[in-house]
């Protein structure tokens, strides 16, 4: 049986229905309780920051999909939620296998979130449970969600930083295949298969949603900002998504 956090989330809400139709039995956590299943896979109720309910969804689980993530506050309570995961998964002796989703650069960004994400690599790591680790480049999903929040105003900030953006669907499809592998440890990084600038993303956005601002490349600056002109967030050597930005686009909008 196999626990997925975050099972409502952009990544969880695709990777059940993946996981149930490889015919796997899938329970997916929330913080709010669900009304019963729907075909393999069994909603269950748990809170991360608290701990309550963790015992009994983790109780039978042969692996555990970790994709929970507050990424509304930058990852704020993350790592605690990790330890409170890990110390339920443990408990009686278990040993399941712990599959934690990651962000390409966390070990070389100094950005907030990615330090957290970090931090929970580090705890799944020294945990003692059998693990996995995938790194991926941003989703299509959330660089739509970004651009659609910069668009309210008439003054679009469109910085030239590179980005390689990868289709969560993709991501999903290779989450699903480790989760029914073997532990693997850290996980070759997985990355879209192009490198565009913000700019670049925002321009066909645009055109895709039919909207129209004027573009302002607004640098980024200290620390944060040279991480990302550096394309630390990158994985060029890993251009393994198929899907293109523009091919996303034409799906969600039709242009």
């Amino acid at each position: 049986m196999i626990l997925v956090t975050g099972a409502s989330g952009t990544l969880g809400s695709m990777l059940v229905p993946l996981l149930t139709a490889r015919g796997e039995q899938v329970r997916a956590l929330s913080r709010h309780r669900r009304d019963g299943s729907v075909g393999s896979c069994v909603w269950v109720a748990g809170d991360l920051d608290s701990g309550a309910g963790l015992d009994e969804a983790v109780d039978g689980a042969d692996v555990i999909v970790h994709a929970a993530s507050n990424t509304r506050r930058q990852g704020k309570g993350d790592t605690g939620a990790a330890w409170r995961l890990i110390e339920a998964a443990k408990r009686g002796g278990r040993h399941p296998h712990l599959l934690y989703i990651s962000i390409v650069g966390v070990d070389r960004h100094p950005m907030k979130y990615y330090r957290t994400k970090y931090e929970v690599e580090q705890a799944v790591e020294g945990s003692g449970l059998p693990f996995t680790i995938l790194r991926t480049t941003q989703w299509f999903q959330l660089l739509d969600a970004f651009l659609g929040v910069a668009a309210k105003s008439p003054l679009m900030p469109a910085p030239g930083l590179p980005f390689q953006p990868l289709d969560a669907a993709e991501a999903a499809a290779r989450l699903a295949e480790l989760a029914v592998g073997a532990p693997a440890g850290r996980a070759e990084d997985m990355g879209g298969p192009e490198v565009l600038t913000v700019r670049d993303l925002a321009r066909s956005w645009l055109a895709a949603t039919g909207k129209h601002r004027v573009l302002v490349p607004l640098p980024l600056p200290g620390k944060v900002g040279r991480a990302f002109r550096d394309g630390r967030h990158n994985a060029p050597e890993h251009k393994v998504g198929k899907a293109t930005w523009a091919e996303y686009l034409a799906g969600e909008y039709g242009r």
